[in-house]
C-alpha cells in the first residue's frame, strides 16, 4: 500500500509541475486584419463588412485598407470568421463584378441578408480610403 501511495503521489507531483505544451501557429500569408479587427465574435465594425474576394495576388497588388481577404471559392468556409452576424452589412468587391456575385450568391443562400456586390476594386476603392 505504501508503494502504490509514493506511486500516486509521485504521478501526481509530475503532473503539477509540468508545463503544458503551446503552439503558436503564425501565417505570413494571412492578409486579413489583424485578429483585434477581425471582429467576428464583438462585430465591432457591424456597420460595413468589406470582403475582398479575389485571388491571393490581386490582394497584394492593393487593396481597400479595412477589407478582408476571403477568395470567393472559399466564402462559405470562411465567412464566420468576419461575419456571424447574418443580419450584418456586407459590401463584396473583385476586379469587375464577376466573383463578388458568386459570393454574392454563396452568401445569400446561407441567410446572410444585407450584401451588396459593389464590383470591382476601381468601383470601390474611393468610397472606403
Amino acid at each position: 500500500m505504501r508503494k502504490l501511495t509514493c506511486i500516486l503521489l509521485a504521478v501526481f507531483c509530475m503532473g503539477c509541475t509540468s508545463k503544458p505544451a503551446t503552439t503558436i501557429v503564425t501565417s505570413t500569408n494571412d492578409p486579413s486584419p489583424p485578429a483585434s479587427t477581425t471582429a467576428a465574435d464583438d462585430n465591432a465594425r457591424d456597420d460595413v463588412v468589406i470582403i475582398d474576394v479575389r485571388s491571393n495576388e490581386e490582394w497584394e497588388s492593393g487593396h481597400v485598407a479595412q477589407a478582408f481577404h476571403i477568395p470567393h471559392t472559399e466564402i462559405a468556409q470562411k465567412i464566420e470568421e468576419v461575419a456571424r452576424n447574418k443580419d450584418a452589412k456586407i459590401v463584396l468587391y473583385c476586379a469587375a463584378g464577376g466573383r463578388a456575385g458568386k459570393a454574392k450568391e454563396v452568401l445569400d443562400a446561407l441567410g446572410y441578408t444585407d450584401v451588396e456586390n459593389a464590383g470591382g476594386y476601381d468601383d470601390i476603392k474611393e468610397r472606403y480610403k
